[in-house]
């Protein structure tokens, strides 16, 4: 007998690469990924070139310089003699007020308008119709001007306010003062025993959602529905109310007063503040309104007949049946009105609010004649708020998607799967399913999760861009490289995993090894954790971030509970 021998496989040829359908998909994008950067490197290098040609440098050192310019609006302390990076932030900060709190007016009107356009009264749906079209179809700039004039033409001087014959008077009996200069709100004061009433009302809130958790247990297993909002309402209010009674009253208010030729005391607001936020949350809200009109039409009029069929009431049918499958056609639409109504912020300056286009990419800007530097910062800003509310947004998405038995979550690859041997294999649970199992998620070590990652974001972003820049402490400008790449690296990774954390999504896991690594490489590069919290050393503070990020991964991967919120698996028998 002969021996035949085996056909070898044809050996490897550089033509393979685009011949080859095994290969040419990696090649062509690995091809297209190189002439991107240098496309990206050519770009930068020339405007390096043309700037020098021009005698001006490239860097970011004239951050570090004193502003010398005042901010009419500020939340930290600032003055003319603070440096560019200070006024950058407060700029920034005052863009994220506008957004944060527009943001949420404009979903309130924009839920109200939809619902109540839908509304058979006949009255009520022809003015929503009539609000929506009317304000939806006017540039939100000109809206913008309307308010600032309306503030600033009809509303009182403060001399009106003064003497017995005065021609205007206060808001909510003497409380609130609406003038041409501004509107003033009452501040409270916190004495002597403030703290805890405020400990009080935190203790009472936690009482509250775990109060609402088990009557949602009591409800699925006897079928027996209690008031459940007016019993955690009313137990916050008055639990809280008689701690402050026990404590002697120790918050006060400091009403605004007319003093001289202004009120004085309490909250005050400046009118481009309230012109800009009033106007972009109307003019929003209106886009957002036919995202929730378009969201409740999509759903089947058979569940409204279902649910009324069942003996549900109107307003438990929207919030029970209606809104909860509406959600996934509104939420999608609601996450650009977010973005636009972030970025449409950027008209402050127009009104006289100085936000960040005011501060860094304008006075800033002008002053020091780095054009190209500011721009870009400012860039990188509004392209890194914008990512993180589109990034918040989806996981929100992510987790009221309709339960299906036929969705399974799949991650592909995840750290869990190498430590199968450890804690035992995995099997991916049906979302329907996984809403089934017995003691789903883990609720209160989650709520610790949440506590420790959102508390060392916190300290992270007052340390680098809060913090009063000193010897010891200088501007992030001056910091070295290795350390400024590190502190973008926390706060990214402390951002994700927070955010995936807060939401149960999968891949939680990810984040939160890969947040350890990039800590591990802080401590390696010198990153000075020692001036994070005052009276804690540096070693302390490496210790327990190790320890408890390593905490967190351990419980997370092999926890004695049955099953992961962040997984939706269960260990196979």
């Amino acid at each position: 007998m002969s021996d035949t021998a085996q056909p070898s496989g044809p050996s490897f040829r550089i033509d393979m690469l685009w011949n080859d359908s095994r290969y040419r998909s990696t090649f062509i994008q690995i091809v297209a990924l190189v002439l991107v950067i240098l496309a990206v490197m050519y770009l930068f290098q020339n405007v390096v070139e043309n700037l020098a040609a021009l005698g001006k440098t490239f860097g970011f050192d004239f951050m570090t310089q004193p502003a010398s310019y005042d901010i009419n609006q500020r939340l930290i302390e600032y003055n003319s003699r603070s440096t560019h990076s200070t006024a950058a932030v407060v700029g920034i900060l005052n863009t994220l007020v506008v957004a944060i709190v527009g943001c949420v007016l404009a979903t309130i009107f924009g839920v109200l308008a939809g619902v109540a356009r839908l509304s058979k009264n006949w009255i009520i749906a022809r003015l929503m119709t009539v609000y929506i079209e009317g304000v939806r179809n006017v540039p939100v700039l000109i809206q913008i001007l309307l308010f600032a004039a309306i503030f600033d033409e009809a509303l009182p001087a403060p001399s009106a306010f003064r003497g017995e014959d005065a021609t205007a008077s206060m808001w909510l009996g003497d409380s609130v003062a609406a003038t041409n200069r501004g509107f003033y709100f009452p501040m409270p004061v916190w004495l002597e025993g403030s703290f805890w009433v405020v400990v009080a009302f935190f203790v009472l809130l936690v009482g509250a959602v775990w109060f609402g958790r088990w009557a949602k247990e009591r409800q699925q297993a006897t079928g027996e529905a209690l008031p459940v909002l007016p019993i955690q309402a009313g137990g916050v209010i008055i639990g809280t109310f008689l701690v402050f009674l026990v404590m002697g009253m120790p918050i006060t208010l400091d009403f605004p007063a007319l003093k001289g030729f202004n009120f004085q005391g309490g909250i005050y607001v400046r009118n481009s503040y309230m012109a800009l936020t009033l106007a972009l949350s109307i003019y929003t809200g209106a886009f957002i309104a036919e995202n929730v009109r378009a969201g409740i039409q999509a759903v089947s009029k058979g569940q409204t007949e279902a649910a009324f069929a069942l003996g549900l009431r109107p307003n438990r049918t929207m919030n029970l049946v209606i809104l909860p499958q509406a959600l996934r056609v509104i939420i999608p639409p609601l996450i650009s009105q977010y973005l636009n109504l972030t970025k449409n912020s950027s008209l402050a300056l127009l009104v006289g609010y100085m936000d960040v286009t005011g501060t860094l990419m304008g006075i800033t800007l002008n002053q020091t004649g780095k054009e190209f530097e500011t721009l870009f910062l400012g860039m990188a800003f509004y392209l890194a708020v914008s990512l993180s509310v589109a990034a918040i947004m989806n996981l929100y998405n992510e987790q009221v998607k309709l339960v299906e038995r036929t969705s399974a979550v799949g991650m592909g690859f995840s750290v869990i799967d190498l430590f199968s041997s450890v804690s035992g294999k995995w099997e991916v649970l049906k979302k329907g399913d996984a809403k089934m199992q017995p003691l789903y998620g883990i609720r209160g070590l989650l709520n610790l999760f949440v506590i420790f990652y959102a508390v060392s974001l916190l300290l992270l972003l007052d340390y680098t861009f809060l913090a009063e820049i000193t010897e010891t402490r200088p501007s992030y400008f001056d910091w070295p490289g290795g350390k400024q790449i590190a502190t973008l690296l926390m706060l990214l990774t402390l951002f994700s995993t927070l955010a995936t954390c807060l939401f149960k999504n999968p891949r939680f896991i990810d984040l939160a090894v890969f947040d350890l690594l990039v800590f591990i490489f802080a401590v390696a590069v010198g990153w000075p954790f020692g001036q994070l919290v005052e009276g804690v050393s540096g070693p302390v503070i490496v210790l327990v971030g190790i320890a408890a990020r390593l905490a967190i991964i351990g419980y997370t991967i092999v926890g004695e509970r049955p099953n992961l919120t962040f997984f939706h698996r269960v260990r196979r028998a």
